[in-house]
């Protein structure tokens, strides 16, 4: 079955100077057409080739992604306006991505996805400058390093940020006197959130900071206090290392009303401690979460299965729900996406879409993100949060 995705997405990319267009009866020539270039590693001929390769990971997300993007396109063809998408497969090459950048078909489009891994989004920024195109990051955080385009619109909001968000969700609890506590782990991206947050307290006068190397969680006693809400964040992905932190933490003879904060990458260890993460009353910070008790999603997978034969994972769900938006955008606002920072908050299927510019840098993200918590063993969410603009 795989083999067989595979081969049609091949066939897809490889006349993709013929378009995939939703549009009702005949098209009318004066009728304007929004132009998509859909550009990413769909690496499909190597997949073809050898079902394992290096790039078979990406090249699934990606495959996925235009799934979901497909079924999107679908709601479309009822519409007046023609909407046109090219889809084209860098290879996970950058000069294949050039060549493609080069084409025609791809200058004159009115908004390009992708492309998707860091390399591709760095060299959109001397083509954004000549262009002025639009381009959306549309599945990963962006983590290591800035990149300054305005054309830049990151549907997950950059690692960094995430220390806005914590910060404007433990203010908008009106806590005036916040104790924050940040353990970081020695990987790369955990020190940029921890970076961010010590970076921040300037902007929070009334808060105490400290930052303490998750190695050395047993120093969180010392730096309680029993006067002040107590906040610790927990910047790392070491199942172990958090584990243990965990554990301390709900040593209630030691520390009592402790509210945590954590990261995504913790509903993938192999052994959370889910009655663990209920005690603490943790909140799992994620741009993502697909709500299976939503109408709307419940008919969104069944659509899915129906016509692809297996279940929708994270990126053909972002497929879809950002189909549907920059689609309807596009229509809206003629082909135009200067103005998309005064759209309203908007949930096309279950994440909420609130783009803003970005605090201290060039690009567009969006100011919404999830709050996930467990309850009775169930992963919910309790609300969105929402980063300072300028």
């Amino acid at each position: 079955m795989k083999t067989i995705r595979y081969l049609i997405l091949f066939i897809a990319i490889l006349v993709a100077g013929k378009s995939v267009q939703a549009q009702n009866g005949l098209k009318d020539l004066l009728n304007p057409k929004y132009q998509v270039s859909l550009i990413m590693p769909f690496c499909s001929e190597q997949l073809l080739q050898n079902p394992k390769h290096k790039n078979a990971a990406i090249s699934n997300a990606c495959r996925k992604y235009y799934e979901g993007f497909l079924l999107a396109l679908d709601s479309f063809s009822t519409t007046d306006l023609p909407i046109e998408v090219r889809v084209y497969d860098t290879k996970r090459d950058s000069l294949t991505l050039k060549k493609i950048l080069d084409k025609k078909d791809v200058l004159n489009s009115d908004l390009i996805i992708g492309p998707v891994l860091k390399e591709g989004n760095d060299m959109m920024v001397d083509y954004c400058k000549k262009s002025k195109i639009y381009h959306v990051s549309p599945v990963f955080t962006l983590t290591k390093s800035k990149i300054d385009n305005p054309y830049l619109i990151s549907v997950y909001p950059d690692l960094s940020y995430y220390g806005d968000f914590i910060l404007e969700d433990i203010k908008s609890n009106g806590e005036t006197n916040a104790n924050i506590m940040v353990l970081a782990g020695k990987e790369g991206n955990d020190k940029i959130l921890a970076n961010r947050i010590m970076d921040l307290k300037e902007k929070y006068p009334g808060y105490t900071f400290k930052s303490i190397e998750i190695g050395k969680y047993m120093e969180l006693k010392d730096y309680y206090k029993f006067a002040r809400p107590n906040h610790v964040i927990i910047s790392s992905e070491s199942e172990f290392m958090v584990g243990s932190a965990l554990k301390m933490l709900s040593d209630t003879n030691q520390f009592m009303d402790i509210q945590v904060y954590g990261l995504r990458k913790w509903l993938e260890f192999k052994a959370p401690n889910i009655r663990q993460l209920e005690q603490l009353k943790v909140k799992i910070i994620s741009p993502y979460y697909l709500d299976y008790t939503n109408e709307k999603c419940k008919l969104f997978i069944e659509k899915y299965r129906e016509r692809f034969f297996t279940e929708p994972d994270e990126y053909a769900v972002t497929g879809y729900e950002q189909g549907i938006y920059f689609l309807s955008i596009l229509i809206k606002n003629h082909g135009n996406l200067s103005d998309l920072r005064k759209e309203p908050k908007n949930q096309p299927l279950s994440n909420v879409y609130e783009f803003k510019q970005k605090i201290d840098g060039k690009g567009i993200q969006n100011n919404a993100i999830n709050i996930l918590f467990f309850e009775d063993g169930r992963l919910q969410r309790n609300e969105f949060l929402n980063a300072p603009v300028d």
